[in-house]
């Protein structure tokens, strides 16, 4: 599929992709064979026809009346997410956030790879963390980025310097960034960008309870 394709799909079947991955994931640990559009739309409120047409962007899954081999279709969906590869990621940030962000195991277990963390903080830097990992000042993001391979940056840094760090990363040539601060942030246009915002998450859970 050409790039040109690609950016043709929506975003949120890319989404989807990612749950659908978990699920199989659990199946397959689980012995299970074959599993239908059906079961697995049930399982995330979806009807089958938005789970069919999700994977029809990507080719064709599974025969008709046949459902998916659970197995093959994991895999297949590993190799559409880049995950039959590992990242390399660099973290900017070496707070609470950020240290939660770094320990997280389920990341490694799944290919990505926190490999750099930066901080503006003197009392920070030079922190030793697990994986051999040291805290580094933020003046060696681009050297860090090129020494290490590094493709991912993530900024988990206090809102007001969520800007500075994202330019950093995007500086040293990262062209995929993850924020976890609020507020805007802007990137190149040739940088895809993906914001965290609990707040606006936590606000679609109070309007369901509200609207019960």
């Amino acid at each position: 599929m050409s790039g040109k394709q690609r950016a043709k799909i929506p975003e949120p079947a890319i989404r989807r992709l990612s749950f659908y991955r978990r699920h199989l994931a659990d199946l397959a640990a689980l012995g299970v064979a074959t599993i239908s559009s059906r079961e697995i739309a049930q399982v995330y409120g979806l009807e089958p026809f938005q789970v069919r047409k999700d994977l029809s962007y990507f080719g064709s899954f599974g025969r008709r009346g046949r459902g998916y081999p659970v197995r093959t279709l994991l895999r297949r969906l590993e190799r559409i997410l880049g995950l039959d590869r590992r990242w390399r990621i660099a973290l900017v940030g070496a707070g609470n956030i950020g240290m939660a962000l770094f320990r997280y195991a389920e990341y490694r277990r799944q290919g990505f790879e926190i490999a750099a963390v930066f901080d503006a903080d003197p009392r920070k830097i030079g922190t030793r963390l697990e994986h051999g990992v040291t805290v580094q000042p933020m003046e060696r993001i681009g050297a860090a980025v090129a020494e290490l391979g590094i493709r991912i940056g993530i900024v988990a840094v206090p809102p007001g310097a969520a800007q500075q760090a994202a330019e950093a990363l995007a500086a040293a040539g990262i062209k995929a960034i993850l924020s976890f601060p609020g507020g805007q942030v802007l990137v190149p246009k040739d940088v895809a960008l993906r914001r965290v915002n609990l707040e606006a998450d936590l606000e679609a859970l109070s309007y369901f309870l509200a609207n019960k």
